[in-house]
């Protein structure tokens, strides 16, 4: 059950802010321009071209690279502002119960540290008394859909597809399963200041509920400087 809990622990962070209302159950779409019949996305008054491309395999390497990068919230795409939360550091609080939702099996906390890169990314390390991951966000104009990968302790790469409802709930499940496990997830953001959230979301073994968990997610302070643009002198 142990190695259950830890496949979890990276997919925890994408929070919705926007003001755009949808009828209940409704999917939002996200804005394109049309002309003379051809459909081309806008990020934030520019091309996609004109944003780093996601490589065809997502690896280890490509997920430390944007870790490695300092915090630049300038110019984001409008499809990752509209569901980002804020950058800095954030404490989690985990319960996980099950198979009966009635039994409580665990109770830890954990520390993430989170910021954006490149325009199109949010990154961010989660670790807690025994483990260190990483994970990034994207929104994928191709597929119309958010994409997440997580690079686990033993080098897996978790891959999830997600999908937003209304403007505070964000829907993800496994697209690439490890060890015949599958999760669904979803998170709602509970303040306008994008600060705190909460997830919650079942786990599967061959189609079969092992495990459900709960999070709780606060902010607790901004980010720290060796992580953030040096300043122009």
């Amino acid at each position: 059950m142990k190695r259950l809990v830890l496949l979890f622990s990276c997919l925890l962070l994408i929070g919705c802010g926007d003001k755009k209302e949808t009828g209940a159950g409704s999917v939002i779409e996200n804005s394109t321009e049309q002309s003379e019949g051809v459909t081309t996305a806008i990020v934030s008054g520019n091309a996609i071209s004109d944003l780093p491309t996601l490589p065809e395999e997502i690896t280890k390497e490509f997920i430390m690279g944007l870790w490695a990068k300092p915090h630049d919230d300038r110019r984001i795409i409008k499809e990752l502002a509209n569901v980002r939360v804020c950058e800095g550091v954030w404490k989690v609080v985990v319960t996980t119960t099950g198979p009966d939702e009635r039994e409580m099996l665990n109770t830890n906390e954990a520390t993430m540290t989170v910021k954006m890169v490149d325009r199109r990314f949010q990154v961010w390390q989660y670790s807690d008394s025994q483990n260190i991951e990483y994970s990034f966000v994207t929104y994928d104009f191709n597929a119309k859909r958010y994409r997440w990968w997580c690079v686990l302790t033993d080098g897996f790469i978790m891959e999830w597809s997600g999908q937003r409802y209304l403007r505070d709930l964000l829907e993800w499940e496994t697209v690439k399963v490890h060890q015949g496990i599958r999760m669904t997830v979803r998170e709602t953001l509970l303040t306008e200041d994008r600060r705190k959230l909460k997830m919650a979301g079942e786990i599967k073994r061959d189609d079969e509920v092992v495990a459900y968990r709960k999070d709780e997610l606060t902010w607790l302070s901004e980010l720290p400087e060796e992580h953030r643009l040096p300043e122009v002198k």
